[in-house]
């Protein structure tokens, strides 16, 4: 049996004790962003790093692993944690947040959403449906992702959002699983935006804090780097098309 395929047929529940590690983690990071959005350390992590910020600002894309190595081995799974930074001339912050918030054409946006939808809105308040589709992958996977959104103006020209996704489910054969059921190439989701209105433009970092299963040792030198790779180009492929989408 291929390797690819001896991974996708060991399906796995997630375990208590996984999330509780997990949520651990996540909170660490968000305690790390609200030192920065409540003015105690820099609001753009990327004006710390001065080449890092010359070259967002030059148009290319930064997107780093936060963790390393990465990603973390917590019990049963593995925390991935990845940062992105993007420049969007030309444009506004209410632009930028008009497409984060369009839940209802983020399909037409983001090519590994092949469905979207508002479920509903109250206020800055946002919960939405994706169907997450990673195609021509070693494992392909198919995902239903309800995820709730919190946005709030700290100041003129400065906006956050907090967005949290618990109950992710996976689609094997048509079918959907469960949360917490499943291959597990992906069981929770988190993503912090920081925006900031730069003269002409917008700087927008994103931070995705991500859970997926651990790998059994019979295939996890193969599957270990692969499973890497998926929050990676998650951020290249979100940050690129938040930038085309926001853009003139």
């Amino acid at each position: 049996m291929p390797l690819g395929a001896q991974f996708a047929s060991l399906n796995t529940k997630l375990k208590p004790q996984t999330v509780s590690q997990f949520q651990q983690y996540a909170k660490q990071v968000e305690a790390t962003l609200n030192a920065r959005w409540n003015g105690k350390a820099t609001f753009l992590q990327i004006n710390d790093d001065p080449v890092a910020h010359r070259k967002v600002m030059n148009g290319e894309l930064w997107v780093r692993a936060e963790l390393q190595p990465t990603p973390r081995s917590i019990s049963n799974g593995l925390i991935h944690d990845w940062y992105g930074a993007v420049f969007i001339p030309n444009t506004t912050l209410a632009r930028v947040l008009s497409v984060l918030q369009d839940f209802d054409h983020h399909s037409a946006i983001y090519p590994q959403v092949t469905r979207s939808r508002l479920i509903k809105r109250d206020g800055n308040d946002i919960t939405g449906y994706w169907r997450i589709e990673q195609k021509g992958q070693m494992l392909p996977a198919v995902f239903d992702v309800t995820q709730t959104a919190h946005y709030q103006e700290l100041a003129p020209n400065k906006w956050i959002c907090i967005s949290h996704a618990d109950d992710i489910q996976a689609v094997e054969n048509s079918r959907t699983l469960p949360p917490g059921e499943g291959i597990g190439l992906m069981w929770k989701l988190y993503s912090y935006w920081t925006l900031e209105q730069s003269g002409s433009g917008v700087i927008a970092e994103c931070r995705t804090v991500s859970l997926s299963r651990g790998v059994p040792s019979t295939v996890a030198w193969m599957i270990r780097p692969f499973m890497n790779t998926i929050p990676r180009e998650s951020m290249d492929s979100t940050l690129r098309n938040t930038r085309k989408a926001s853009g003139e």
